[in-house]
């Protein structure tokens, strides 16, 4: 899987850096590479869920956006992205971000790729872009269970959440000139993030979303 994603990247970076230059009739560039950074709010919705604040959100990613006519596009990328519920209840110390003592953090990084369609719309001043997708990711790091108040607690060492996430992806982007971009991305999870543990009494779903505020750079 890695080398087909590390093949799959090096292609659509080799596509967009030769033709990123190429323009259709109407004077718009055929390939498009967007690199784009962002952050926002992340919601647990489901079991362990209730009475925990919005957590963070943080993203980077890589898309190559291929324009179809003047108005529609598609953009297939990449990105990584880190997930930590309930930000508010952390603590800074000594240069590091702590959770409370004894509480069990729910952290969900990943890799990720995506395929977004994209359409134009017309009017004066910015660009605004409106995308909608699919979107697939993977977790590079098994967050588990540890109870510090409770060591011997049984729930220690399970696995928190599944390795995969599905994702819808709707996004607005303002195209300000022609290299750069602003807007809101919104990522909602389709499918139960928990791993069942009947034993522990673990076996309601778990929902992931993230919203975020965005900023990109296109050539």
């Amino acid at each position: 899987m890695k080398q087909c994603l590390t093949m799959a990247v090096a292609a659509m970076v080799l596509i967009g850096g030769i033709q990123a230059q190429e323009k259709g009739q109407r004077n718009w560039k055929r390939f498009e590479n967007i690199f784009q950074a962002g952050g926002g709010m992340f919601l647990e919705k489901g079991f362990d869920a209730s009475g925990k604040n919005p957590g963070l959100v943080l993203r980077a990613s890589y898309g190559l956006d291929i324009r179809l006519d003047e108005t529609w596009s598609v953009m297939p990328g990449f990105g990584t992205t880190i997930m930590i519920a309930d930000i508010c209840s952390y603590r800074w110390h000594d240069g590091s971000l702590y959770a409370p003592e004894g509480a069990d953090a729910d952290i969900y990084p990943c890799v990720d790729v995506y395929c977004d369609a994209r359409y134009r719309i017309k009017g004066d001043g910015p660009k605004v872009v409106v995308g909608l997708g699919p979107g697939l990711s993977y977790s590079r790091d098994k967050d588990t269970y540890y109870i510090d108040a409770n060591p011997s607690d049984p729930r220690n060492q399970d696995q928190k959440f599944k390795p995969f996430g599905i994702w819808l992806r709707p996004s607005v982007m303002f195209e300000f000139g022609k290299h750069f971009k602003l807007g809101l991305e919104g990522n909602i999870g389709l499918n139960n993030m928990r791993v069942p543990h009947p034993e522990h009494n673990i076996t309601k779903p778990t929902g992931f979303s993230n919203y975020m505020i965005v900023a990109g750079f296109g050539f």
